[in-house]
């Protein structure tokens, strides 16, 4: 059980990933880009009171990579629809601790999404990157949550194109706050829509979370829910 978000901020941003690279020296996600294995990645999936949610286990592989570096590969996540549920999810997450406890003002986050050309654009489910905030170590003590989804159809994501996910400005509620730790998700979520198939399977790539500072990103275009 995961607590809820009255603090979400919930965006959605797409942009096409420039070629000029993020700055991968600021972001504090362990293994951010998928560099030879999924670890210390896990399998994430909405659990009671949420909807519960369903898919394959998330898997790495060596390719597509968002840098074409079959050395680094991505994380092909899956949900299955077979049960249509509007918000269920599944795709990965992990915990990690700050080096110390740190007053954060703004947080940058965000991911990379691919849709390959088998997986259906029908509008049914949305490729979403969500971070959480924690007072304590280990992801203890709840303080707030910024999360961005984009429903992945044919007129906004082209298929096996890189696409970004990111916020440059998610301001906790009473900033600053003092956070010793955080949780970064990246997941495909139902949106109600009828699906057209039973199974969604996209790759993922490239997590960005940095603390009170920016990173350049080419926007390719800028959708608030």
């Amino acid at each position: 059980m995961w607590p809820a978000l009255p603090l979400l901020r919930r965006v959605s941003a797409v942009a096409l990933v420039a070629a000029a690279p993020l700055l991968q020296a600021q972001t504090l996600v362990p293994n951010a880009q998928m560099d030879g294995s999924l670890a210390p990645w896990q399998q994430f999936i909405s659990l009671p009171p949420d909807p519960l949610g369903a898919g394959t286990a998330p898997a790495w592989a060596a390719t597509p990579d968002i840098d074409g570096n079959p050395a680094s590969g991505s994380a092909t996540i899956h949900i299955s629809t077979g049960t249509p549920t509007t918000n269920a999810s599944s795709g990965i997450s992990q915990c990690f601790d700050f080096s110390q406890p740190t007053a954060v003002n703004f947080v940058n986050y965000g991911m990379a999404f691919r849709v390959p050309a088998t997986t259906a654009r029908d509008g049914s489910v949305s490729a979403t990157v969500e971070v959480r905030l924690y007072s304590g170590t280990g992801c203890s003590g709840f303080l707030a949550g910024g999360s961005q989804g984009q429903a992945l159809t044919s007129a906004n994501v082209p298929a096996d194109t890189w696409y970004r996910l990111s916020d440059v400005n998610f301001v906790p509620a009473a900033a600053p706050v003092t956070a010793a730790s955080a949780q970064i998700r990246g997941y495909l979520r139902q949106t109600g829509a009828a699906p057209g198939q039973t199974d969604y399977p996209i790759s993922l790539d490239r997590f960005v979370l940095v603390l009170n500072s920016t990173t350049p990103v080419s926007l390719l275009r800028f959708d608030v829910e």
